[in-house]
């Protein structure tokens, strides 16, 4: 029997959040850009074509948005972990990854953006 991997990826999902250690950086917001991948235990709108049968991917964005606007966090693995483990209770996965990446942050040089990434499986 062949063994199938179905992966739902939901890249590039950009709000404007409030996330950073000095309280001038929560107050004013910045670009928050946020990366979904995730692997659901089954899938059966593979076969099915109906929706039900998978992860909807409108309600991963809902649930992004509703975290990165209506929150406040110091640090942007805490705002991946939060993120990751709403999508972790969504629905019934074998893994999940979120990236966060704010876009120019304030450090001493030009960077285009700082990244982190959090995985989790079964």
């Amino acid at each position: 029997m062949t063994q199938r991997t179905l992966t739902i990826s939901v890249p590039g999902i950009t709000l404007r959040g409030r996330c950073g250690v000095t309280p001038e950086e929560r107050a004013i917001g910045q670009t928050l850009v946020v990366d979904v991948l995730l692997e659901p235990v089954s899938c059966p709108g593979a076969e099915t074509d109906d929706l039900e049968g998978t992860v909807n991917y409108s309600r991963v964005v809902d649930l992004v948005r509703g975290i990165v606007e209506g929150g406040e966090f110091h640090l942007l693995e805490r705002l991946a972990t939060v993120i990751a483990d709403a999508l972790w209770d969504l629905a019934e996965l074998a893994r999940v990854e979120v990236g966060v990446a704010k876009v120019a942050p304030p450090v001493s040089v030009p960077v285009d953006a700082a990244r982190v990434e959090v995985v989790r499986a079964r």
